[in-house]
C-alpha cells in the first residue's frame, strides 16, 4: 500500500497526492453502485478486491476548525492573526491596547540601536555575532506583528476606495448618456418644427423665405442621419406636396426617438 507520507508536502509545486490513481471510471462506477445497492454480492466481491475502502474516494468534510496543511506548513482554518506568544516569539510592547505609532518608533530606535551594537560587536568579538542578530530579528518580528494588526483596517479602507471610484465613474457615465439625450431630444424637437413648417409652405416658396433660424448641427449620429433623410423628403427646401407618407415616418421615428430618450433618462 502506499505511504501517505511520501510525498515531499513542501515542494513549491507539489506533485499530485499518491491517491489519484485511484478516480478511474471503473472504481467511480463501483462507488455509485455501493452508494445504491450496498448489498449486492457482485458488488462485494468487487468491493473486496480492491486495495482500498471504495468509501475513501469520497471526498472529505470540509474543514471547519483547527489547522489545515498547505505546502508543509499549517495554517489556521479561520483566518486570525496568531498572536506572538502562540508562534513562540517574545513580545517586546505591552499587552492591550497600544499606540502603534508610538510603539513603532520605539521599535525603529531599538533596531538601529541594536545595529548599531551589531558593528561593534563584529569588529571586536565577531564570535558573540549571533546573539544580536537574534535580538535584530525579534525586533522586526515585533514591527511586522503590528503592521499586521492594521490589515483589516486595509482592507475596509481599500474596498471604500473601490466601491467610490466605481460609484463616480457611473456617475460620470450617467450624466454623459443624459447630456446626449438631452441634445437629442434637442434636434428632434428642431427636425419636427422644420417638417411642420414646410407642411405649411406655399408652393414655389423655400424655406428660406420663413426665416426659420434652426440649429441643424447634428449632437450624434442618429440626428445628423435623421436631419439628412428630412432634407431629402423636403426636396431642397421646396413643398413636398404629396409626399406626406415620408414626413409621417420621419414624424414617428423622431417621436419614438424621443420617447427613447425619456426612458433612458
Amino acid at each position: 500500500m502506499e505511504d501517505p507520507n511520501a510525498q515531499q508536502q513542501g515542494a513549491a509545486f507539489p506533485a499530485p497526492p499518491y491517491y489519484f490513481q485511484r478516480y478511474t471510471q471503473p472504481n467511480l462506477a463501483l462507488l455509485e453502485k455501493a452508494k445504491s445497492d450496498p448489498t449486492n454480492p457482485d458488488l462485494i466481491t468487487a468491493l473486496d478486491a480492491l486495495p482500498f475502502p471504495i468509501f475513501a474516494l469520497e471526498p472529505p468534510p470540509p474543514i471547519k476548525r483547527g489547522i489545515c496543511w498547505m505546502f508543509g506548513r499549517p495554517w489556521p482554518v479561520q483566518d486570525t492573526l496568531a498572536t506572538l506568544a502562540e508562534q513562540g516569539i517574545e513580545q517586546l510592547y505591552p499587552k492591550g491596547d497600544i499606540d502603534r505609532v508610538k510603539e513603532l518608533k520605539k521599535l525603529n530606535h531599538s533596531a538601529i540601536f541594536n545595529f548599531l551594537d551589531l558593528v561593534h560587536v563584529l569588529s571586536t568579538s565577531p564570535g558573540e555575532f549571533a546573539t544580536k542578530v537574534d535580538h535584530i530579528r525579534v525586533i522586526f518580528i515585533n514591527m511586522h506583528h503590528i503592521l499586521n494588526e492594521y490589515r483589516p483596517h486595509q482592507a475596509r479602507e481599500t474596498l471604500r476606495l473601490m466601491m467610490n471610484d466605481q460609484l463616480d465613474r457611473k456617475r460620470k457615465e450617467t450624466a454623459a448618456v443624459r447630456k446626449t439625450c438631452a441634445d437629442l431630444r434637442k434636434q428632434l424637437a428642431g427636425l419636427r418644427a422644420l417638417e411642420q413648417d414646410r407642411l405649411v409652405t406655399p408652393a414655389g416658396a423655400t424655406t428660406s423665405d420663413n426665416n426659420q433660424d434652426v440649429d441643424m448641427a447634428p449632437a450624434t449620429p442618429v440626428a445628423a442621419s435623421t436631419s439628412a433623410t428630412a432634407t431629402d423628403a423636403g426636396g431642397n427646401g421646396t413643398a413636398i406636396g404629396g409626399s406626406t407618407s415620408a414626413t409621417n415616418k420621419n414624424a414617428e421615428a423622431m417621436s419614438r426617438m424621443m420617447q427613447l430618450c425619456d426612458t433612458i433618462e
